[in-house]
């Protein structure tokens, strides 16, 4: 059985933290601040000297900078904008750690827990290496600023009256991604320009900041986010170590020591499996908010800083580390073809006031570009041009530090259109799956993840909607990640506490809190009148842990249809206290293209007085719609724009229930509706159809085939545009379905995709006319062939002709 982890620290209770562990370290032991000052004892052998490059070593080798000092001579866009940046701290004073973290400029403080130091030290550093050779006298005054932030941001720390220094531990040691690897690079920048005293300083304070992370409490503040390696505290860990060992090596008596544990425990024995499998293909399970922005940054940078200082290539290694390259991928595919969003799962805070959480971020796009020139990666023309389509779209919301965007944005870099890309993505490590009908800003998308908790159980950062699908046409939403859509902008921010309350908070009996009930997934309840007598909903699960078999057991992109089947979903779910509420789930998806998304789930629950129920998120209130189908259609527009339909075919009879979420501040932003079969039958097959059409006329009639032979279920949609036949198996996933499928349609023109064939397989087809109908028969051996993913994809004309079509083409036979 598996233990239930909480995983609440969402943004309020952050505060709340925050102020607890700064009142912990004021009265922490004397030993803890002796142990902060110390240097860390080595852990490991000391490593064989290195063949370490001159400073500057990290990242700006003598390529870099040759192009670096081009581009400054040429003044480019991001030049002007750097050395502006450069000139705004000139001539003012730099408070300690402690001082007015916020002052007027010229003067400067930390800023958020050293987030003000980092970008100003790094702008005024690489001012500084740019100019030495042509403009020594400003590059004297960047320099000396430089330094001077330096050394107010490593002032050592200690627990004593009149203490200037950061506490590395204050929020779990949040501030090591500004500090510490500000210290490495800032150490690296402006090496000539230190004294020994001053290097002294650095590397001593460095030293302590990363011993304090790396011992327990209550000497140390290595806790969960020091023993898990994903998570975006522990990504600044990472780059702290990695940048402070290279810096420091020659000077620092324990660096090789820590470059050693870097590189063989902290890289080769953690990173590097974990992310391989786990995060293959990109993907960041925190958000795509700030945590993105820096989690990838810190991930990414220091494979590239290992090479300039030591010309080691972890990227293209035998076991390559390709997480930095991957990212770019993962960003364009995994962005609403509007180019404003990126898929808003996991962690979104409400910022008050646009641009809303999920934004795509522009900062982030340069620093992934700057990976894929670095590392020469054959992606980096499309990438490009992403970026500049986001730019276009968000006004540049977020950009990059000064220093960042002038290193990494080349703008001679060349440009792909996004049309030559495909146009589905499988992230096997995720087990996330985006797929679009084209590359317009129009497109209609999809998105769908299926896999184990991947992020720090203790973290949290992570949604709990293994299964869960979201739909978008353009910029218009049909089916909502509702942890993301309610915390969005233009209709305000008033529901991110209870939205995440409703997640994380203690489970207390009522609707919601407590029960992660706000994703389009499965649930079950135990219910006893209106009381819920379990938790329910999904955990934070890992395959490590928890032997979780949850993933992507089959993809395919057919052209004219993309195909999926998620399986093992179960694994995900908390168990009640007498068995397991969710046995099994899994969730096939078959898009056909441009705007139909036929969803087949299968379930079992584990007792037969559970309730049970899908659930759908929609932006605004539904419409019941009459059909000329079967089953029960439902219809969303949204601020006057007709936004698709819900139409539901399987179980016959099913109930609906639509809950308006947080309806009491008179503004509803998410409306839930829940699919109740008619009977409470512990297995359900279950048939849901989407279809993002852009107007209600051009939503097809769904209803279900009727199956004359074999364990097969299915479903025919008619529409002006043409009409489609989906057909899978009735069984458990997994098998192909064995011997004959015949079924009955009526005798018009149709698009028919069968899955769950044995793959590569050959079938005959046969068509007969049975009065009004056509009779359709797949039998084993014959002249159409399925696909390697046990898809036969074909057409039957009106008169029964038949014409497979081809996997790389989206023509059409009939």
């Amino acid at each position: 059985m598996h233990n239930s982890t909480h995983a609440g620290r969402f943004h309020l209770l952050r505060i709340n933290n925050r102020i607890a562990l700064a009142l912990f370290a004021l009265i922490a032991t004397a030993a803890y601040a002796t142990a902060l000052q110390q240097p860390a004892a080595p852990a490991q052998p000391t490593a064989p000297a290195l063949h370490l490059a001159a400073h500057p070593r990290l990242l700006l080798d003598a390529a870099t900078l040759a192009l670096l000092r081009q581009n400054a001579a040429a003044k480019t866009p991001a030049w002007r904008e750097l050395r502006n940046s450069c000139d705004t701290y000139l001539g003012g004073t730099v408070n300690d750690p402690h001082g007015d973290a916020y002052p007027n400029h010229p003067n400067l403080g930390a800023g958020y827990q050293g987030d003000t130091y980092f970008s100003a030290l790094l702008d005024e550093g690489m001012c500084y290496q740019v100019l030495k050779a042509s403009n020594s006298k400003a590059a004297a005054e960047y320099g000396a600023k430089a330094v001077d932030i330096l050394m107010k941001m490593s002032t050592p720390f200690a627990h004593a009256a009149g203490n200037r220094g950061w506490n590395p531990c204050t929020d779990d040691g949040y501030g090591i991604r500004f500090y510490g690897v500000g210290f490495g690079l800032g150490y690296d920048w402006v090496y000539e320009l230190l004294t020994p005293d001053q290097r002294h300083q650095v590397y001593t304070t460095a030293n302590a900041w990363l011993n304090a992370w790396e011992t327990p409490s209550p000497f140390g503040c290595a806790n969960f986010e020091y023993r898990h390696p994903q998570s975006n505290y522990f990504a600044g860990y990472f780059h702290a170590k990695a940048v402070i060992a290279l810096a420091t090596y020659d000077e620092n008596p324990v660096a090789p020591a820590q470059w050693t544990d870097w590189l063989q425990d902290q890289f080769d024995r953690r990173v590097l499996p974990y992310y391989t499998a786990h995060l293959s293909g990109g993907g960041w399970p925190e958000g795509f908010g700030s945590y993105a922005t820096l989690g990838i940054l810190n991930m990414s940078l220091p494979a590239r800083e290992v090479k300039t200082a030591t010309g080691i290539d972890l990227v293209h290694a035998a076991t390559p580390y390709s997480f930095p390259l991957d990212s770019a991928d993962y960003l364009m595919h995994f962005t609403w073809p509007s180019r404003a969003y990126v898929d808003d799962r996991d962690t979104n805070h409400a910022t008050g006031s646009p641009p809303p959480p999920g934004t795509a971020q522009t900062g982030l796009a340069v620093q992934i570009l700057g990976e894929l020139n670095y590392w020469h990666s054959p992606t980096v023309g499309g990438f490009h041009t992403y970026l500049n389509d986001i730019r276009k779209a968000t006004t540049d919301f977020q950009a990059a530090d000064a220093w960042l965007t002038f290193l990494d944005n080349d703008p001679r870099a060349p440009t792909v259109p996004l049309d030559t890309l495909p146009l589905s993505y499988l992230a096997p490590g995720m087990g996330a799956v985006a797929a679009r009908s084209d590359w317009t800003t129009h497109a209609s998308w999809m998105s769908l993840r299926a896999g184990p908790y991947i992020n720090n159980p203790g973290q949290g950062e992570e949604g709990f909607d293994q299964g869960g699908l979201a739909l978008v046409r353009g910029a218009t939403p049909l089916l909502v990640n509702a942890s993301g859509w309610l915390v969005h902008e233009p209709k305000g921010s008033a529901d991110e506490d209870r939205a995440y309350a409703d997640l994380f908070a203690d489970f207390n009996g009522t609707l919601y809190r407590g029960n992660r009930q706000l994703y389009n997934i499965y649930y079950v309840r135990n219910m006893h009148d209106s009381s819920v007598l379990d938790r329910f909903g999904q955990a934070a699960y890992t395959r490590e842990d928890d032997k979780v078999r949850t993933g992507i057991a089959s993809y395919e992109d057919g052209s004219d249809y993309v195909y999926v089947l998620a399986t093992h979903l179960e694994d995900m779910y908390r168990a009640f206290r007498h068995g397991p509420g969710v046995a099994a789930w899994s969730r096939e998806i078959v898009y056909l293209r441009p705007n139909r998304f036929v969803v087949y789930d299968r379930t079992r629950k584990g007792a037969p007085s559970f309730d049970q129920y899908l659930a759908f998120h929609f932006p605004a209130n539904l419409l019941a719609v009459a059909t000329t189908g079967s089953g029960k259609r439902l219809d969303v527009s949204d601020n006057g724009e007709y936004v698709g339909a819900m139409l539901l075919v399987l179980p016959q009879s099913a109930a609906t229930t639509t809950v308006p979420l947080y309806p009491d501040d008179k503004l509803t932003k998410v409306w839930q509706v829940q699919v109740r079969p008619a009977d409470a039958a512990i297995e359900q097959r279950w048939l849901t159809v989407f279809d993002l059409s852009p107007t209600a006329t051009a939503v097809a009639a769904a209803s279900p085939v009727a199956i004359t032979q074999g364990a097969a279920i299915g479903v025919r949609l008619a529409a002006d545009d043409g009409n489609s036949v989906v057909i899978s198996s009735q069984l458990e996933p997994g098998a192909p379905i064995a011997g004959t499928i015949a079924y009955d349609i009526p005798a018009t023109a149709a698009h028919h995709v069968i899955v769950e064939l044995a793959p590569d397989r050959h079938y005959a087809i046969n068509v007969s006319k049975r009065g009004e109908l056509q009779h359709i028969s797949v039998s084993p051996d014959g002249p159409y062939t399925a696909s390697n993913k046990g898809v036969l994809d074909f057409d039957v004309s009106a008169s029964g002709t038949v014409c497979q079509r081809s996997v790389s083409s989206h023509s059409h036979c009939i």
